[in-house]
């Protein structure tokens, strides 16, 4: 039977913090929405095999926590990003901060208070192209929730939906029937939208005080993070922005795609970290 805090219970959708003895540099990695660390354990991966140490947060109501996620407020995850990037640079001398989709404007806020050596962002979230975006403050106040899944016809044998259904609740069991009732009544309260809009707006108003090397990669097929969107953000920076574009859509984190290559290739490009703690 699905309920909501039976998911996200694997292993993969902890936070972790992966050390080794002869680490000189750590990265912070930083999920998007709806996301736990299991976003971006491929870079987390990537960089501990290269030698580095490797955090990835878990935002507060994100995960085993999405019962609470509605209560949840941006400060919230901010000051988790804030205070794992200060309690790993009182251990490591270089910090890479990495931020994913939300993750991005969350990490782009951090940096700009508390400095990391570098800053990747990988299709940084600052808003999202739709009329009633900009309107969410004022609809909270009258649309208190919104049967996500009751939007949608939702046809529980469609590979796609249920590939859809399992990106947002992945250890849900689809073809038990109280688990898809229970799907079609759950609720998200449009004061979460609100919070996520705001953090996308603090975001693009932080980047003007972020001053370490800022490195973006963007997929040009992104529908969700636009790249004309990603372009405004890269002049917000005051040193400008070292901007990948990548043959990819929104999910960049994936071995599987073609672009992995080229991500791949980037993220090693900071190994001077590692060594120097310059970039490159």
């Amino acid at each position: 039977m699905y309920g909501l805090d039976q998911t996200f219970q694997a292993a993969e959708h902890q936070p972790f913090l992966w050390t080794q003895s002869d680490a000189q540099a750590a990265a912070l990695l930083v999920h998007g929405f709806p996301g736990t660390p299991a976003d971006v354990r491929p870079i987390a991966d990537m960089l501990f095999a290269a030698g580095w140490a490797v955090q990835a947060v878990l935002l507060p109501g994100f995960g085993s926590q999405i019962a609470t996620l509605g209560q949840r407020q941006s400060v919230e995850w901010i000051e988790a990003v804030r205070r794992a990037l200060a309690d790993l640079k009182r251990s490591y001398p270089s910090v890479l901060l990495v931020g994913y989709s939300l993750g991005g404007a969350l990490a782009v806020q951090v940096a700009a208070v508390e400095r990391p050596a570098a800053l990747l962002l990988l299709a940084p979230f600052w808003k999202l192209e739709h009329p009633l975006w900009p309107m969410l403050p004022v609809i909270r106040r009258v649309l208190p929730a919104v049967p996500i899944f009751r939007l949608l016809r939702l046809d529980f044998s469609d590979p796609e939906t249920r590939a859809s259904i399992l990106n947002f609740v992945p250890d849900a069991d689809l073809d038990d029937p109280q688990t898809q009732q229970a799907i079609r009544d759950f609720r998200l309260p449009v004061s979460l939208f609100a919070e996520v809009r705001k953090a996308g707006v603090m975001g693009f108003r932080a980047a003007p005080q972020v001053r370490v090397p800022v490195t973006i990669i963007q997929g040009v097929q992104d529908e969700l993070v636009r790249p004309y969107l990603t372009a405004q953000l890269v002049r917000r920076f005051p040193n400008g922005a070292r901007l990948l574009e990548v043959q990819a859509d929104h999910v960049l984190i994936d071995p599987r795609t073609l672009a992995w290559a080229k991500i791949r290739e980037v993220l090693l490009d900071f190994r001077g970290l590692a060594t120097t703690g310059n970039v490159g």
